[in-house]
């Protein structure tokens, strides 16, 4: 059985706790497979803000924490505002990820490319005025990335 350094996800407390340790001691990085956990973690909303509250912390962030993040926009069983609190975080990573090149340019250009594309569709549905202007300005904040 895996070790997990949240531990137990419904004892929330705890857990808020940790993450606000991890967070001002800037080891969050280190442990992003537990950050993307919390964010499928579908029995606690303060869970999964509080995770997306936390990316802006970390200094080199994987394409599988974009993706989630990304997952959690097009989750339409989701309220507004963590779809559109994480609308905004990923504008913020997708930068952070192409400018720290750690990626290969080819697998990075394919990952920005798909993000946009599913965006464009977002915005081509209906949804609330203030969805597509986060999802607008997330999208124009990774163009100007790339």
């Amino acid at each position: 059985m895996k070790n997990y350094i949240f531990g137990n996800l419904t004892d929330w407390g705890i857990v808020l706790d940790k993450l606000k340790e991890l967070s001002e001691s800037k080891e969050l990085d280190n442990h992003q497979d537990e950050l993307i956990r919390l964010l499928r973690f579908d029995q606690n909303w303060r869970l999964r803000e509080a995770a997306i509250e936390s990316l802006p912390r970390i200094a080199n962030p994987s394409l599988d924490l974009a993706r989630e993040v990304f997952s959690i926009i097009k989750r339409k069983n989701l309220y507004y505002d963590v779809r559109i609190l994480a609308t905004d975080s990923l504008g913020k990573l997708i930068a952070i990820i192409v400018n720290n090149r750690a990626f290969d340019k080819d697998i990075l250009k394919q990952f920005v490319m798909e993000i946009i594309k599913n965006m464009d569709a977002l915005l081509a549905s209906p949804e609330p005025p203030k969805f597509h202007d986060a999802l607008q300005n997330s999208m124009n904040q990774i163009k100007e990335a790339i």
